[in-house]
This record gives structure tokens, C-alpha cells and sequence, in this order.
């Protein structure tokens, strides 16, 4: 049977058998991407596991500029899966997707996104092609979804997931960009100018490495800004890759949204029954949430102490019905 089976709609990914490795958010950290890698690959080799799942966010530090590896690990992945095909999973996270529309990400005053810019240089229309390609979630024939950040207000909703699991980051962008006038675009440019208190084109060169206004990109932070505040489309994005899943609404309500979700993930396919997904900081690598429905993985720097950080390995055809099933399968790379 194929592990990998198609599906009609662009960001989901259908698994239907074989043991899946997972791993969450390693920003831009070489030396822990790499353990993990090797890791899969080892147990590859002894027919211990098939598939190798990314949950996302493998760019942006939150340390110095010499210690962001982002540009290296995602040319690695990009290589691995030109090798190794659909047993190598990249979800999209939040950290890529605003790469996808010129969107600046800061926490603070730390400013993720013009350095990654800044370091794609000539391989920037593969990464954003690449990152243009990336599912938003995975389902599983155990009942077992995977994805970045967790579940999401309104995702019970009808019609929500369906546009969510369809949509077209191109579509969106060509559709804000037909929208955009030449007056438009003069004001909007003036309007960063005065904010940002400097000229547009050093602003779109500091945050997106445009080059000048012969750079086809000259436009896309202009663009991105508008996408981001009114493309509906765009917001269910937003949602389903920032949410802060009960930190954000409370336990109980948190539940509700995850059971929505599921439900909506098992429209077409198997049962969906539980969650596995990062993005959060959790204490030794792992959380058990909502009902225990939901495992949080840190495999990187969300894990607190950091070597506490776990892959998980299960088996995509055996049904699992509660989180807890799940732990047996975790593992270290620092042990």
C-alpha cells in the first residue's frame, strides 16, 4: 500500500501506512536539525521508520546571526526530499508563511524575517516555491492529525476548513495585488515612508532585500500589508498558524475547538481523534492537552530544559484513540 495517498484538496496530506517520525519547530538550529535528520535516517536504514514529518517552523533564531542556520537546513530539506520524495513532510508554520507575503515577523525588538530574506538570495524562488507547496496539515489512517500550531476558533464552522484545506496562496496574492492601483500603490508607499520615517525603497531593501524599483518584488511589502489586513482567506491562514490554542481562549473552550477541528479533518477519511503539534514552549518536551486529545511536541527550542526536546515515532495505520497512546513513542536525540 502507498504511504502517501493523493487528495483533491492542496494543504492536507493523506498518510495511510508506515512509521512516522516527527519533529517541531527547530529555528534555524543547525546542530539539532542535523541529530534528527541523522536520527531518521539511521532508523530508516533499520526499517524503524518510513516517513520523516516537519511540523514546521525549522527558520528563524532567536539568537545571533551566526547562529541562524535557517537558509542551510531548508536547502537540506529541499535536497532530502528531492531524494527521498513524499517520506520527507514539511507542514507550513507561521515562521514560513510570511515569507510567502512579505509580512515582517518580530517578537519585541527582535525581527525575524529580513535576515532570512536578506540570506535566500539566488535560491529565493525555489525556497518560496517550495514554501508555496507546503500542506498545513497531515491525517493519518491511526486517527493521528498532525500540524503546526493546533486547533483554532471557527474551525467548526461551515465551510471553514474546507477553504482553509483549498486555498491558494497565488490566488490570494494576485487577487490583493489586481486590486492595487498605480495611485494606490504611490499612497500606500508614501504612507510607509512616513511611518518608518525613511524612504520606501531603503524600507523594502531592509526588510525584503528588494533591490530597487526595477526589483519585480518592489511592491510585495505593500501588498503583503493589505493581504494580511483583508484577505479573508488570508485570516483563516492567520488563525490556524498563530493560534495559542488554550493560552488563547482557556482549556475547556480550547477542547471544543480541537473537536471541531478533528471532526472536520475526518470529513472524506478516517477518524481524526488526536493532535499532534508544536509551536508552543512546553515543560520536557511534551504535553498532554485538551482531554488528552492533543500532544504537544518541542523537539528544539521550545523545549525547557532544551535537551528534554523529543521526536515522536508511531505507526500511521494503527488506530489511536487517546494522546497518552502516544508516549511510548517518544525519543531524544541528546540521550
Amino acid at each position: 500500500m502507498d504511504q502517501v495517498r493523493p487528495s483533491s484538496l492542496f494543504r492536507v496530506v493523506d498518510l495511510e501506512a508506515g512509521v512516522a517520525m516527527v519533529v517541531t519547530d527547530l529555528h534555524g538550529d543547525w546542530n539539532v536539525y542535523q541529530r534528527y535528520r541523522d536520527r531518521f535516517l539511521d532508523l530508516e536504514a533499520h526499517g524503524r521508520a518510513d516517513t520523516l514529518i516537519f511540523t514546521g517552523d525549522l527558520i528563524h533564531s532567536d539568537g545571533s546571526p551566526e547562529e541562524d542556520r535557517s537558509l542551510d537546513i531548508v536547502l537540506d530539506v529541499m535536497a532530502l526530499r528531492a531524494r527521498l520524495g513524499d517520506r520527507i513532510i514539511y507542514l507550513l508554520g507561521n515562521h514560513e508563511l510570511v515569507h510567502l507575503y512579505g509580512i515582517t515577523l518580530q517578537k519585541g525588538t527582535h525581527l525575524y524575517t529580513p535576515a532570512f530574506e536578506a540570506a535566500m538570495g539566488e535560491h529565493r524562488v525555489d525556497i518560496v516555491s517550495f514554501f508555496d507547496g507546503l500542506p498545513v496539515y497531515a491525517r493519518t489512517q491511526a486517527g493521528v492529525s498532525l500540524c503546526h500550531a493546533g486547533a483554532f476558533a471557527g474551525a467548526g464552522e461551515p465551510g471553514v476548513m474546507l477553504r482553509l484545506l483549498s486555498c491558494s496562496h497565488q490566488r490570494i496574492w494576485e487577487e490583493v495585488s489586481a486590486l492595487l492601483s498605480v495611485d494606490q500603490r504611490t499612497s500606500l508607499r508614501s504612507k510607509f515612508a512616513r511611518l518608518d520615517g525613511e524612504s520606501y525603497d531603503d524600507i523594502a531593501h531592509r526588510y525584503l532585500a528588494v533591490s530597487g524599483p526595477d526589483d519585480p518584488r518592489y511592491d510585495d511589502l505593500l501588498i503583503g500589508s493589505v493581504v494580511s489586513s483583508t484577505h479573508p482567506e488570508f485570516r483563516l491562514l492567520w488563525a490556524a498558524l498563530f493560534t495559542g490554542n488554550e493560552w488563547e481562549c482557556g482549556e475547556d473552550e480550547y477542547a471544543l475547538h480541537l473537536d471541531a477541528m478533528l471532526w472536520e479533518l475526518s470529513r472524506g477519511f478516517h477518524q481524526q481523534r488526536v493532535l499532534v503539534a508544536g509551536h508552543m514552549a512546553c515543560s520536557g518536551g511534551y504535553a498532554l492537552i485538551a482531554g488528552g486529545h492533543q500532544l504537544r511536541l518541542a523537539s528544539g527550542s521550545h523545549a525547557y530544559p532544551f535537551e528534554s526536546g523529543r521526536y515522536l515515532l508511531f505507526d500511521m495505520e494503527r488506530p489511536v484513540r487517546q494522546a497518552d497512546k502516544l508516549l511510548d513513542g517518544l525519543g531524544g536525540v541528546f540521550e
